[in-house]
């Protein structure tokens, strides 16, 4: 087990934190900060009203703030004989910290209890404004880390805005600088190049409002309405925008920096294929079809005590037709997997088999029929030609009727044995396998798989003791039992798993999802830190960060689905105080 890879999974889980809500709905915008926010910005991100961080931050165990992870990247940019791998290790280093307690977070940052934040663009010029209780604060450490690595910093004004110019100095960019500033209570982060003028920077310091604005247009109300969200938080990737300024069918800011940057590198026809009237007028028509990536909070409610928030994201289609054939590869997944449920962990992938060969059909007839007159799309459309789904088609008829599939730990213990490895000494596990006609899939199924012609699963539902047909290189020194329970083939072991196996057999199998998966992070570390201990490979302190979660709950629930607005992706993160 690397505990990177644990870091990085705890990293992922609070950055979804950073999106708050309450749980009043709303469609209404009132953030006067968004005045100053381009219109066209192909990118946007804003925690709109406040969210409790300094709440959250003490429900945080210290191996989900990450505090030791980026020593290996600030003592290896220590070595190097670079300022502005000094300047940056020097504010990494702040930042771990930071994260030492929230006092010392507000310390260094000028954080007040509660955040409110934005992230966006003035073409390519990337913008991070967010709310300070202490002015000071971020400045002074911005200049204390340029000052021990020897970067030169100005200070200037403009119509009253003070700013600080910190110049990063890399081979083959000229004018590139770190723009820091605090104005009423608010904090500017930008960067300004070669590409952007002196009105991209008032834009960005908020002197001068862009031609129009963000809070001038409908498109926030209207994401928060279409995608039910409760208007906390919400952000976009805007394909329509990147697309057309790509092609240059808009004359964006995008557009602009766009074509400046590839005449500085000598790449000026680099997009030339794609740029003629056609392809122009194909790429946004693809483009319409899927206009935009949206996130955003449903609903949360942080205490002193726990965490329980619900984040939306949604790959947007306006493709109905498409939509619909997408749903109809929908397929069931069990209640015990759609939901935080005391579980270790679940998977479930909910698939109606014999509609995927169909899905496949449909999809590549309407790319092959699809009426385009750009080159470049026109010679993909060519090479479709070759697609072949016959290999669908052999898995399709050997599968038909299944509806989906999971795995769902309740508990599990393991010892490392000197000899034989890895040992499993307790587990609570069950595995489905859903159908029409779960009898015939079995019957099928037996005749393709030899160890199964010796199992006689009876009608009754009862389950049958399976462990001599399992060959396991691990001795099992508990029972596996198999049974048919309804529409459902069910392998399990433990008291928790076969209560879950008795309710099945109630349950019909309906489209009711797609991907389903939930981690309890507490109890998957709790088996595997004595293990991880074992090997010595980690430090007395990166076994303290993981050591903080034993007694720390902490759940996530991700849901795959198509719904009829896009791909959507939607979790559920649970952290309840120790």
């Amino acid at each position: 087990m690397n505990n990177k890879l644990l870091a990085g999974g705890a990293i992922a889980i609070v950055a979804g934190a950073l999106l708050y809500s309450q749980n009043k709905a709303s469609v209404d915008v009132d953030l006067p900060e968004l005045a100053y926010v381009p219109a066209d910005t192909a990118v946007f991100y804003g925690q709109l009203k406040p969210f409790p961080y300094s709440k959250y931050f003490a429900l945080m165990p210290d191996a989900m703030k990450g505090t030791s992870d980026l020593t290996p990247i600030i003592a290896e940019l220590k070595t190097v004989d670079d300022k502005n791998a000094l300047f940056l290790a020097s504010l990494m280093e702040k930042y771990q910290q930071s994260l030492s307690s929230y006092d010392a977070f507000k310390s260094i940052w000028g954080f007040g209890d509660d955040y409110k934040g934005m992230m966006y663009a003035q073409g390519l010029m990337p913008i991070v404004r967010f709310q300070v209780a202490d002015q000071s604060s971020i400045i002074n450490s911005i200049k204390q880390s340029a000052d021990e690595a020897g970067i030169a910093y100005t200070t200037e004004s403009l119509e009253g805005v003070s700013y600080t110019r910190f110049a990063i100095e890399l081979e083959g960019l000229d004018n590139f600088n770190l723009i820091a500033s605090t104005h009423n209570n608010w904090a500017t982060l930008t960067l300004t190049t070669a590409l952007s003028n002196d009105q991209d920077l008032r834009i960005a310091l908020g002197v001068e409002k862009p031609a129009q604005s963000l809070a001038e247009t409908k498109k926030l109300p209207e994401l928060i309405k279409t995608f039910s969200l409760d208007g906390n938080s919400v952000g976009f990737v805007d394909h329509q925008r990147i697309a057309n300024a790509v092609t240059g069918k808009e004359d964006s800011r995008l557009h602009q920096m766009l074509k400046e940057l590839l005449d500085k590198a000598q790449q000026s026809n680099a997009l030339a294929a794609i740029s003629t009237p056609e392809c122009q007028d194909d790429i946004a028509a693809i483009a319409a079809k899927w206009p935009a990536t949206v996130s955003g909070t449903t609903k949360t409610r942080i205490t002193a005590d726990y965490a329980d928030f619900d984040v939306k994201a949604v790959l947007q289609s306006t493709d109905q037709d498409l939509l619909n054939t997408l749903q109809a590869v929908r397929g069931f997944v069990p209640k015990h997997t759609t939901g935080l449920d005391g579980q270790m962990m679940s998977v479930a992938y909910g698939i109606d088999v014999a509609k995927v060969l169909p899905l496949t059909n449909t999809l590549t007839g309407a790319i092959k029929s699809a009426e385009f007159n750009c080159g470049p799309i026109v010679a993909l459309q060519n090479e479709m030609q070759e697609v072949s789904t016959a290999g669908l088609a052999m898995m399709s008829g050997f599968a038909n009727g299944v509806q989906g599939m999971s795995v769902s730990v309740q508990d599990a213990a393991f010892t490392i044995d000197d000899y034989n490895g890895p040992q499993i000494d307790k587990l609570d596990a069950i595995v489905t396998l859903s159908a029409t006609d779960a009898h015939g899939l079995y019957s099928i199924a037996q005749g393709f798989v030899p160890p199964l012609a010796n199992i006689k699963l009876p009608a009754n539902c009862d389950a049958v003791l399976i462990n001599e047909y399992i060959p396991s290189p691990v001795p099992l020194n508990f029972d596996i039992k198999m049974a048919l329970k309804g529409n459902h083939i069910v392998i399990f072991t433990g008291d928790k798993s076969a209560q879950i196996a008795e309710t099945l057999e109630s349950q019909s199998v309906t489209k009711n999802g797609f991907v389903n998966m939930a981690f309890d992070v507490q109890k998957i570390l709790l088996p595997l830190l004595d293990t991880i201990a074992a090997t010595g490979q980690l430090s007395d302190e990166e076994m303290a960060e993981l050591d903080s979660l034993r007694d720390q709950p902490v759940g996530v629930y991700f849901a795959t689905d198509i719904t009829d607005n896009g791909i959507g992706l939607e979790s559920n993160v649970q952290i309840t105080k120790k």
